[in-house]
């Protein structure tokens, strides 16, 4: 039993840890580029995966792969346009490869910043209807979606749409990050009630993550 509960404590440390780095990759985006979303996360998917796919024997996701590899450096690059190009190139020639998938959430979250907000929802619906979603890059699609209806002014149903994919995500880490977006939507929009009562339930139901803490400090702020 000791054993058990050693490895159990282990196991929640390192979660702890990969949940705080994504609270930090997602704070490093915000300051970047005024927008909310995971394309620092998704990155590190792409990163993972490569390995993965160069060993498969599928020569169309071996090429998908490296089309997905030129379009980071592209956008890494300070070449937008062109990474917009051979992102559409990757989700248009390759469709149905899981670098494709993840190509289109780039795809989206350029379009976004750019400002085209109507284009951006189109590539994170893609996403979510055509491909087997990827934990981490369904998060990415669906909080994209939310920030477009944010950027379009619509506060309370960028806070309703949070509220259901975390509804749908209940008890992960994935949730909890949904209703802490939900929580600073409804803060904005003045309903300073579910603002509350939604970092009280992250305070409360992941108290021993750092997003619990963050829930429980926001609301000694408000």
């Amino acid at each position: 039993m000791a054993a058990e509960s050693q490895k159990l404590s282990k196991e929640e440390l390192r979660e702890d840890e990969f949940v705080e780095w994504i609270m930090e990759a997602i704070d490093y985006v915000k300051e970047r580029s005024q927008l909310f979303t995971a394309g620092l996360v998704g990155l590190v998917v792409v990163i993972l995966g490569v390995n993965h796919f160069l060993k498969s024997q599928d020569v169309a996701k071996v090429e998908a792969v490296t089309l997905l590899g030129e379009v980071l450096m592209a956008e890494q690059s300070g070449q937008p346009s062109e990474a917009i190009r051979l992102a559409e190139q990757l989700a248009t020639s390759y469709s149905g490869a899981p670098a494709a998938g993840q190509g289109l959430i780039l795809l989206a979250n350029m379009h976004y910043a750019e400002g085209r907000i109507v284009e951006a929802r189109g590539y994170y619906r893609d996403y979510l209807d055509k491909y087997e979603t990827i934990d981490v890059l369904a998060y990415a699609a669906e909080s994209g979606l939310a920030s477009c209806l944010e950027a379009e002014g619509q506060l309370l149903e960028a806070g309703r749409h949070y509220e259901a994919y975390a509804i749908r995500e209940a008890g992960t880490i994935r949730a909890a990050l949904a209703l802490m977006e939900a929580a600073r939507v409804y803060g904005l929009a003045g309903d300073d009630k579910k603002q509350r009562e939604l970092l009280e339930t992250v305070g409360r139901d992941f108290a021993q993550y750092p997003v619990g803490i963050q829930a429980r400090t926001s609301i000694e702020m408000l």
